[in-house]
């Protein structure tokens, strides 16, 4: 019992609040429970009318069975509006808590399957107003289980001998049988994670999948997880059909036994006919009752499973210095500085005393082979995680030391995919700006707007995955132009142009050129076009600066950065 109290207990930790809602669900369900004792009485009276030719008695076990029975459905409907509400409560506030919790901490991806959060979120939530349900219910059951215990020895103390042996084996079995059901549970919800994971990343870059045909190489890794979660799935139904096809043979033949029982005493005049119904009613009633006990538990320790899966990522906590500071000076002019900066993971080192030293009205660009740290860099001033040693500064103040806002609204960005949500462009647009002149003169000045007003329905055009007419590198407009409206001062691009065709790529150099007017750029990009417009280039290898300067002077210097700028011109050749 202990268990499955702690579940119940962990809920409220999650969501503490309609504690009065709770109390009514516990009223309603026990009212409901008692009720349904009542009416096998009303029964047993009309036998007992019957059997003494008593017809006008009757009438007041009839209205007594009428009465009984509205008592019964009006407190089940008390108990359907309890659920109701705590069901849209719990859904959507830790929903709502959920979402926020991991858009504050994009670490927990280091700790937490994307799979496992995804199916938190949409999944598991939806069932924590159950907990509440089955917990309340089970306890009622067994109130429900002690009164009809009393019955029983109070009509004949051997028959409620009998019925309570009968019913403690059936507990004892059913209970054991629950935790083997859960543990498997718990094994099939792990392979589903991984599968949701991989499935993730493959619809995430779908493009690239069907390009290299990585499918048959994908298949292998899910069927290797397919046939975990089966194993997990086969014992989790091999222990429910032991448990719904073999265990009730004790209650089946225990109630045979206690028939003839009846039966007996019944002829032997040691109990009349109408307590013989009453009887028969009421250890039906056990065995009803404790199955709906056991079904509750079951769900209850499944459930259980889903409260400690949105428990672990509401319990992440990030790092204490990746808190933001408190300096609140919004004039940002966009120096970005990096002073012998050392970060590493685990035991493998990915920046080694890196130190540049970039400025507002230029395009700054990092180009090194993979691997080399360059991702990492825009990773850090995005403040995703905090560097060993060295300091990072903005304007010479170190970025820790911004407060969220301030940061926030002058460090903007870019990724390699662009970003964007199944709906209208205006209100992409509008999760940063919903000034729809500040939209259109964003998209005017990435040259996208004419394009978007081409559209039958203008902005109002829904993006969509198969939409031919808004592609990838149209998206990426898009984004930029999103980026735009946040009125950053500093622009982070992490290889914007890399999925996207050279029209395009072409197109948005043209764009950064004139963005870099009134902006910071810093560019990671492997695409000589971009390279080309950049006014300096900060080359790295294996974690460290090996040349930083004027695009011509490291162009003239450094064989690194020409090797890379003339093998990726001579692929695009090779590719024409």
């Amino acid at each position: 019992m202990k268990r499955y109290i702690n579940i119940f207990k962990t809920l409220l930790e999650i969501a503490n609040n309609k504690m009065w809602i709770i109390i009514q669900m516990a009223i309603s369900s026990g009212l409901n429970n008692i009720s349904s004792l009542l009416p096998p009485i009303a029964t047993a009276g009309i036998i007992a009318m019957i059997t003494d030719n008593n017809f006008n008695g009757i009438w007041y076990y009839v209205i007594l069975y009428v009465i009984f029975y509205i008592f019964y459905f009006e407190s089940l409907h008390w108990n359907y509006y309890t659920y109701t509400v705590l069901a849209d409560y719990y859904h959507l506030e830790v929903q709502k808590k959920l979402f926020d919790h991991v858009a504050n901490n994009d670490e927990i991806y280091d700790k937490v399957s994307k799979g496992k959060i995804i199916e938190t979120c949409s999944d598991d939530v939806r069932y924590l107003v159950d907990v509440v349900d089955c917990f309340i219910k089970s306890l009622m059951s067994v109130v429900k289980l002690l009164v009809i215990l009393l019955i029983f020895m109070y009509y004949n103390f051997l028959v409620a001998t009998i019925v309570l042996i009968l019913d403690l084996l059936y507990l004892y079995l059913m209970n054991n049988n629950s935790k083997n059901v859960s543990k498997y549970y718990e094994g099939t919800r792990k392979y589903e994670d991984k599968i949701i994971d991989i499935l993730n990343q493959m619809l995430t870059n779908l493009k690239q999948v069907k390009t290299l045909n990585l499918m048959p190489k994908l298949n292998l890794n899910l069927d290797k997880t397919r046939i975990k979660w089966k194993e997990q799935y086969k014992g989790k139904r091999d222990n429910m059909t032991f448990r719904y096809c073999l265990i009730p043979y004790i209650v089946y033949i225990g109630k045979i036994f206690l028939y003839i029982l009846l039966s007996y005493f019944v002829i032997t005049k040691k109990i009349t006919l109408d307590k013989l119904v009453l009887l028969i009613s009421y250890f039906e009633m056990t065995i009803t009752c404790t199955d709906s006990m056991l079904d509750n538990l079951l769900n209850l320790s499944n459930y259980g499973v889903r409260v400690n899966r949105i428990k672990t990522i509401l319990d992440y906590t990030p790092q204490k210095d990746l808190d933001f500071g408190d300096v609140t000076n919004d004039y940002i002019n966009g120096v970005v500085e990096f002073k012998n900066v050392y970060y590493d993971i685990g035991n493998r080192n990915i920046l080694n005393k890196v130190s540049f030293k970039i400025y507002p009205n230029e395009i700054n660009t990092i180009v090194g082979h993979s691997g080399s740290g360059k991702s990492t860099i825009i990773n850090l001033l995005y403040r995703a995680k905090r560097i060993k040693s060295g300091e990072i500064l903005i304007d010479n103040e170190s970025i820790y030391n911004y407060s969220k806002k301030v940061y926030s609204s002058n460090v903007s960005g870019v990724f390699q995919i662009p970003f964007v949500f199944e709906m209208s462009i205006r209100e992409n647009l509008a999760l940063v700006d919903s000034n729809i002149k500040n939209q259109i003169e964003a998209c005017k000045r990435v040259g996208i707007h004419d394009f978007i007003e081409s559209l039958p329905k203008g902005y109002n055009t829904v993006i969509k995955e198969d939409q031919k007419q808004i592609t990838d590198g149209v998206k990426q407009l898009i984004v930029i132009a999103r980026a735009l409206l946040s009125k950053a001062e500093i622009l982070l691009l992490d290889e914007i142009t890399s999925n996207i065709d050279p029209e395009f790529t072409v197109k948005i150099g043209e764009v950064l050129l004139d963005l870099k007017t009134d902006h910071t750029i810093l560019m990671v990009t492997h695409k000589p076009e971009m390279m080309e417009i950049a006014d300096r280039i900060i080359v790295l290898d294996k974690g460290k600066v090996i040349a930083k300067g004027l695009n011509k002077y490291v162009y003239e210097k450094c064989s690194l950065y020409r090797e890379l700028k003339n093998r990726t011109f001579a692929s695009i050749s090779r590719i024409e």
